[in-house]
């Protein structure tokens, strides 16, 4: 899975397999648990110590498994090299602790003589409000939680969210699901997460974004084979990693060009503008098909764009009527098609999109209304489709609705396994499935985009980057973060959101 070749760091897990990638380095490599402990607990004092100034204390609040074992391994190296006093709580001493919590609890009993390190057993919730530590470390609960915190877990979380001090997380806020990012039913709600291994999926799903504060990953000695990855990450900083979408042709015909069928009477500007962001990719043309109706609103609003009508000047909207005319304009000249903005629903509008996708044989990008018409018609498993539905036309393909992220995740996935389809599901994240069972997510803050006309601009710069480079993933990924990195451009300039417009 790395079709944008991307670093392992772009890339995040579930607890199944983040547990797994434990499990097979230990037991077929040969790294025991307790070495994958001290270097995650070490790691981690070396980033507090960084941060924290030498001689400042901590609270750690320890849970009895592996989680409270790294923050085991981190008091003892802070407490040693950066003279930090660590005061160390467990809230569930009287349960059993994993092995390799036990050795490194033994470790540190040795060293309790030394003042910097106070090792409490027995305390009451109310003590936690005693101490004046600079900084708060949780590790009390790791990525195995599956059901709801119970006593005295949920107290103690409620006591480290009431701190006003910092806290950070180790792996994972205590109390958050791996997989989902919901709270059980709360969670820590962290300064900074130092996680080992591998991003966790929750990070960036539903409530997890309000929980970990600052991601920081910090690598294991996972074997390539065996480290997971069940979503790729798109960031905005891995723009400039990614290749760029450039046309190298002779003439402006050479290539593909990129055909339009979008606009009904009362929705021209949803043409206008994916009209507009399909040529501002640089393709070498594009070509807007319209009903005759609204010609002369085309040609005051797009003069770098080709038109051609399809009906005379009465017809307002698309018909099964102009079939014929279409398909012939569309095997003029060879291209990619965008189907869908603002051509409304009619029954013979909708007949019309479906007829067209079953004999148009190039790529195709299909948004908005021709969601509603036959998305997967076409003429064999090789024709490149991309769909780029929002909640709602989600909803509408699944027949599902009321989705968590989580649940959005993966029928996005399994849609785009089944239909054969890449699958752009617009919303807060952004998800991507294709028909290779990649997957990925946006990692930045997708609501700047819940306007009017984003989405239009969206699929214009997808169609376009898609004419000029046959991949769907790239055209996606550049699309996505090109649009981003502008739009945040604009609002820094401008002190507020940017206008669709703006963006072209």
């Amino acid at each position: 899975m790395n079709e944008l070749n991307l670093p392992y760091a772009s890339y995040a897990a579930t607890g199944e397999q983040c547990r797994e990638a434990d499990r097979l380095t230990i037991e077929k490599l040969g790294v025991d648990g307790f070495t994958l402990m001290e270097t995650a607990g070490m790691q981690a004092a070396e980033w507090i110590g960084e941060k924290a100034e030498r001689g400042s204390s901590g609270l750690f609040i320890c849970g009895n498994g592996n989680n409270g074992g790294d923050g085991l391994v981190a008091a003892r190296y802070l407490a040693i090299v950066h003279q930090h006093t660590c005061h160390i709580l467990f809230p569930a001493f009287d349960k059993p602790f994993s092995e390799d919590a036990r050795r490194n609890l033994e470790i540190l009993k040795k060293l309790a003589g030394l003042k910097s390190i106070d090792i409490n057993f027995h305390y009451s919730l109310d003590e936690i409000g005693n101490f004046e530590p600079d900084y708060i470390v949780d590790a009390l609960l790791g990525t195995g939680l599956t059901s709801d915190l119970r006593a005295p877990f949920d107290q103690v979380v409620r006591k480290i969210n009431s701190s006003s001090r910092p806290v950070f997380s180790f792996d994972i806020p205590s109390g958050l699901h791996t997989d989902t990012g919901q709270p059980m039913p709360e969670a820590v709600r962290a300064t900074h997460t130092l996680t080992f291994g591998t991003e966790k999926l929750g990070f960036y799903l539903d409530q997890g974004p309000d929980h970990t504060g600052e991601t920081h990953l910090f690598n294991l000695s996972f074997p390539v084979d065996y480290r997971p990855a069940y979503t790729a990450l798109l960031r905005p900083e891995i723009i400039g990693q990614l290749p760029s979408v450039e046309r190298k042709a002779e003439h402006k015909y050479s290539g593909r060009v990129l055909y339009l069928l979008a606009g009904s009477r009362g929705l021209t500007g949803a043409a206008i503008l994916a009209a507009s962001a399909g040529w501002k990719t640089g393709v070498g043309a594009v070509i807007l098909i319209t009903p005759g109706a609204l010609m002369e609103i085309y040609e005051k609003n797009l003069p770098d764009v080709i038109k051609t009508s399809v009906s005379s000047g009465k017809e307002d909207r698309f018909q099964t009527s102009h079939l014929k005319e279409t398909l012939k304009i569309l095997n003029r000249k060879k291209g990619a098609l965008l189907i869908g903005p603002g051509i409304g629903r009619d029954k013979s509008t909708l007949e019309f999109a479906t007829r067209i996708l079953e004999q148009f044989e190039g790529p195709a990008v299909i948004d908005a209304d021709a969601l509603y018409a036959d998305p997967f018609a076409r003429p064999n498993s090789e024709t490149i489709r991309v769909l780029t539905p929002h909640p709602g036309e989600l909803s509408h393909l699944t027949q599902t609705s009321g989705q968590s992220d989580f649940e959005r995740l993966q029928a996005v996935t399994q849609l785009a396994e089944v239909k054969q389809a890449t699958i752009v599901s617009k919303g807060y994240p952004t998800f991507v499935g294709t028909p290779q069972k990649e997957n990925y997510l946006t990692t930045y803050d997708t609501r700047l985009f819940a306007r009017a006309g984003f989405g239009d601009i969206l699929s214009g710069a997808i169609a376009g980057n898609l004419a000029i480079t046959d991949n769907e993933v790239l055209s996606i990924a550049r699309a996505l973060l090109d649009g981003y990195h502008r739009a945040i451009e604009i609002k820094n300039r401008q002190q507020s959101p940017p206008e669709p417009k703006d963006l072209l």
